[in-house]
């Protein structure tokens, strides 16, 4: 991408999600305030912010690049994911709100009246926040390479910069308007070329036929195939294959034909129009490329001809 439109976009963003930020620091006065938005945040605000955070690094990239690898059944981990955040609503956020603790750690002090497990649970939600959080910082600085050719490591320090800077000065609150503010600006970078992309459908006829060009891979690429795979041709294909074919080798080179005839010149001969027919191959041409053995057979390279 041109990075002269790239730099200033990423800009743009990076100074509105501050200025966002900002506008909560002003409301914020209190503890309540800062750790949960004195539980004023309204249900539109809220869905807003929670589909922010869930439209992350980690789906735009992550999931796109399992899908692309390993195929259309790892998108049974968005829908994991969202199962168990319904779940984290269910049986975790409803009896935190109704013991009035704040964070997780204040919940299993006040249910337990250990500090030990007070402990142990600051431990898991650092643990868990921190594997979340790596993806995220991995997402940013190859989205900000890709965009400008600037470091791995300078994306995931501008995002991490911001992060710190919007949670400790305006708590959730400036978190909540500033993903609220990111979910619609990712739904708006989804949407619009969306849009035109249906646009230029519609302008080419909204054509339903399959793509006449056959597949093709632009570099060299290993294919493994671990379900049954059928193949219909609708004209005779010749297939050579060089390696294991159920089980047996196949990688013996091919016999060498014997050598065409040259002239005086050193160029090959070409076939004069009297000349007389060639005789049939003699015994030592014969027993140049003698057939294969059965069990040789397997080792030589398979060239199957299916119609």
């Amino acid at each position: 991408m041109n990075s002269t439109f790239a730099v200033p976009a990423v800009a743009l963003v990076v100074v509105a999600t501050v200025l966002v930020g900002a506008f909560g620091l002003r409301i914020s006065r209190t503890t309540s305030d800062f750790y949960v938005a004195s539980r004023t945040v309204g249900p539109r605000l809220n869905a807003a912010a929670i589909s922010g955070e869930y439209l992350s690094a980690a789906s735009f990239l992550g999931i796109a690049g399992l899908v692309l690898v390993q195929g259309p059944d790892m998108l049974w981990y968005p829908v994991g994911y969202t199962a168990g955040y319904l779940v984290l609503l269910l049986f975790v956020a409803a009896p935190l709100r109704r013991s009035g603790a704040y964070t997780l750690p204040d919940f299993a002090e006040a249910r337990l009246a250990s500090q030990a497990v007070r402990r142990l649970a600051g431990a898991f939600v650092v643990g868990v926040g921190w594997l979340y959080l790596l993806p995220q910082l991995q997402g940013a600085g190859l989205t900000l390479t890709v965009l400008t050719g600037a470091p791995d490591s300078l994306g995931g320090l501008i995002v991490a910069v911001v992060v710190t800077a919007t949670v400790a000065a305006g708590g959730m609150r400036s978190i909540t308007f500033v993903q609220a503010f990111q979910y619609w600006l990712k739904l708006t970078a989804l949407l619009v070329p969306a849009l035109f992309l249906v646009l230029a459908w519609q302008a080419d006829g909204a054509p339903r036929h399959v793509f006449e060009e056959p597949p093709a891979f632009r570099d060299q690429r290993a294919v493994r195939v671990d379900t049954t795979l059928d193949l219909k041709l609708d004209r005779p294909l010749t297939v050579t294959v060089t390696g294991t074919v159920d089980g047996h080798r196949h990688d013996r080179p091919p016999c060498a034909s014997p050598p065409a005839p040259t002239a005086s010149n050193g160029a090959p001969a070409s076939p004069s129009p009297r000349a007389p027919p060639s005789p049939p191959p003699s015994a030592a041409a014969t027993a140049a490329c003698p057939p294969p053995s059965p069990r040789a057979a397997r080792s030589a390279p398979c060239t199957r001809r299916t119609a």
